[in-house]
């Protein structure tokens, strides 16, 4: 059931928006570098597992069975899916194994995806090589972070296990070899993040504004009155939850500005989540001021 891919050691060279970092400068709360759908368990095992497909969950009773592993986590895309997985791998120096289990997901092949990186990296155009997915192309990993991969990373194929216990037997045997830390890790940071900033400024939208009420017990609960900025009613929309009366509002051409539309659509999250509760829903204010100058 073991498929060996891929496995040396060694070191590649430090590429453009990259920074290698010694393994003796590892530190476990900088660590994951990518925000994503994980768990982290102790982040100086050698032992990673990737979940594919929806046969398996991340809760206590899975992780019963697993001794010593670093991180848990999912993956359902083969290209930015990819990405996150390898910029987490590789920015922790002693992960060494990535064991992949559940079932494959047709069309998008992420776990396929996973297997060519690994055996067969990527082309010039940045795609992996003979991946058999809907689009395996990873624009945001310089080639030298995947080749850290190939070399940090040996994987194991334990897709549609038949006997349950086998991948916990599986990753139990990868944890009593022994497993010295790659030599450096690798951080990729093509884009820094830029913190968000409130708006100064509150524009009225041309094509009026909306109040939002909730009618629970309703066969449509969620009821948006749409009034032009004179005050005249002009709409009454009435649904079921907020992505449909978001779509409508859109297709009717009832909003015209951006910020308007954000706006909108948290506000009617706020209203569904809260006849979902069972509590009250107030309208909050948009941010901003308006300039009355």
């Amino acid at each position: 059931m073991d498929l060996l891919l891929h496995g040396k050691d060694g070191r590649v060279g430090e590429p453009a928006g990259a920074a290698s970092i010694p393994a003796t400068e590892f530190v476990d709360l900088a660590w994951p570098v990518q925000p994503g759908d994980y768990a982290v368990r102790n982040p100086r095992s050698a032992i990673a597992l990737l979940l594919v497909g929806e046969t398996l969950a991340m809760d206590d009773s899975f992780f019963s069975a697993f001794a010593s592993i670093a991180i848990t986590g999912t993956l359902t895309t083969e290209n930015i899916g990819v990405e996150y997985v390898v910029k987490n791998l590789i920015s922790n120096p002693f992960i060494r194994h990535l064991a992949i289990l559940g079932k494959e997901i047709a069309g998008h092949r992420p776990a396929d995806a996973i297997f060519k990186l690994a055996a067969n990296g990527i082309d010039v155009n940045q795609r992996i090589i003979e991946a058999r997915g809907a689009r395996p192309v990873l624009r945001n990993l310089p080639a030298a972070a995947v080749e850290h991969f190939r070399a940090q990373i040996t994987v194991h194929n334990l897709l549609d296990c038949a006997d349950p216990n086998l991948p916990a037997q599986k990753v139990h045997s990868l944890g009593l070899l022994p497993h010295e830390p790659c030599s450096a890790a690798l951080h990729v940071s093509l884009i820094d993040p830029i913190e968000a900033r409130p708006a100064q400024h509150l524009q009225l939208d041309p094509e009026g504004y909306f109040i939002i009420l909730t009618n629970s017990g309703r066969k449509n609960p969620l009821r948006v009155e749409h009034y032009k900025n004179s005050g005249a009613l002009a709409h009454i929309i009435e649904g079921k939850d907020s992505a449909t009366l978001c779509a409508d509002l859109i297709e009717k051409k009832l909003v015209s500005r951006l910020d308007h539309a954000a706006y909108l659509g948290r506000e009617l999250v706020r209203a569904e989540n809260a006849l979902r509760q069972g509590t009250r829903y107030i309208q909050d204010r948009a941010q901003g001021e308006i300039n009355r100058r």
